[in-house]
């Protein structure tokens, strides 16, 4: 049993982390729920993503990646050394 927790807590340990800072926070709690609903569940899919690509990505400084998901403009930081996603950048796309 013991060996299956560890097994477990070691793949807790190496999993991306999706970081949202407060400020954005405040902008995605004025979204539609649906949009910011698809844009949780896009920010988990990349880190889930990331992680299995882990070797494809820099081990020295973040890569960063911007995209119109649902009506924002989203800007990511990917930073495979601290295994973390953060959102940057989010902003209702001007139509």
């Amino acid at each position: 049993m013991a060996s299956i927790e560890s097994a477990i807590s070691e793949q807790l340990a190496q999993a991306f982390t999706v970081y949202i800072p407060c400020a954005l926070q405040s902008q995605m709690d004025l979204l539609a729920a649906d949009t910011r609903h698809t844009l949780l569940g896009e920010l988990f899919r990349l880190a889930v993503q990331a992680w299995h690509e882990r070797c494809l990505l820099p081990r020295h400084g973040p890569v960063t990646l911007e995209f119109l998901l649902a009506g924002c403009d989203v800007g990511i930081e990917l930073d495979a050394p601290a295994a973390r996603l953060t959102l940057v950048s989010l902003m209702r796309a001007r139509h």
